[in-house]
């Protein structure tokens, strides 16, 4: 320990840290410019221009982008200052940003700040279930307090959003726990095996929510929907229990209350 101490404390170390994380940068950027035109195909399905959308979670906005780029009017919620910073930089006034962390309640909640931005989160159970296995290499480095609000309190300030994306790291029941009314088009991201009873939890609060609604899901970055036809509660909770299913390891369950 006291040797890696002096080794990550040189000049040459943080120099090469630095090269190495403004690579990786550079690389995701060329990523996620591909992926865009795929994006926007497959979000067009529930958004429209002019339609208000949601994006919780928000990062450094590859899907912020996205939603803008079809026309939508986006509401950016993103915690993290190094995110916002950037997310102000591309996007402007083009975009509304909340700089909050969403929750069941109104407060003040501790974050977990990894080296990553993507894997931050406020959930404990998230961070202790992946880092052994798929983050290994990870590392949540700080604490920073951030305060939350609710998504009913955003609808109250904006009104409901036509599609609302959740990506909050293991956190996406405490989100959930904070709407009470129905929106038509809604997505979260899920982390199976490790969260496996976080996303059965979800997808049985939008169950309570709106009975009638319907779930699909998309797997990884795939940009599509994985089944031909909506399923119902009872269905998508046997898909999602499937040996088939853990086997994508994570990707975003969708929730549709008008079809």
């Amino acid at each position: 320990m006291i040797l890696k101490n002096i080794i990550t404390s040189t000049f040459l170390y943080k120099a090469y840290y630095r090269y190495i994380k403004n690579s990786l940068v550079k690389q995701q950027a060329l990523r996620e410019q591909k992926l865009l035109p795929i994006r926007k195909i497959f979000y067009k399905q529930f958004v429209q221009p002019g339609d208000v959308v949601f994006d919780v979670g928000a990062n450094i906005g590859n899907r912020t982008e996205t939603f803008l780029q079809i026309g939508a009017k986006v509401i950016a919620i993103e915690p993290q200052p190094d995110c916002v910073k950037i997310l102000k930089k591309n996007f402007g006034n083009s975009i509304i940003i909340e700089e909050v962390g969403l929750s069941k309640v109104e407060g003040e909640l501790e974050m977990h700040i990894a080296n990553d931005t993507t894997i931050s989160s406020f959930s404990k159970d998230f961070i202790n279930s992946t880092k052994q296995s798929r983050f290994n290499h990870s590392c949540w480095e700080t604490t920073m307090k951030i305060p939350v609000t609710t998504m009913d309190t955003l609808i109250e300030k904006y009104g409901i959003p036509k599609f609302c994306k959740i990506d909050v790291e293991g956190f996406e029941l405490e989100v959930l726990k904070g709407l009470h009314h129905p929106i038509p088009y809604l997505s979260f991201e899920y982390c199976v095996p490790e969260m496996m009873k976080n996303a059965l939890q979800c997808i049985d609060y939008l169950h309570q929510l709106v009975p009638t609604g319907k779930f699909n899901y998309s797997i990884g970055e795939t940009m599509k929907l994985a089944l031909t036809e909506w399923q119902s509660y009872d269905d998508i909770l046997l898909k999602v229990q499937s040996k088939e299913f853990i086997s994508t390891l994570f990707g975003d369950i969708y929730f549709n209350t008008i079809k």
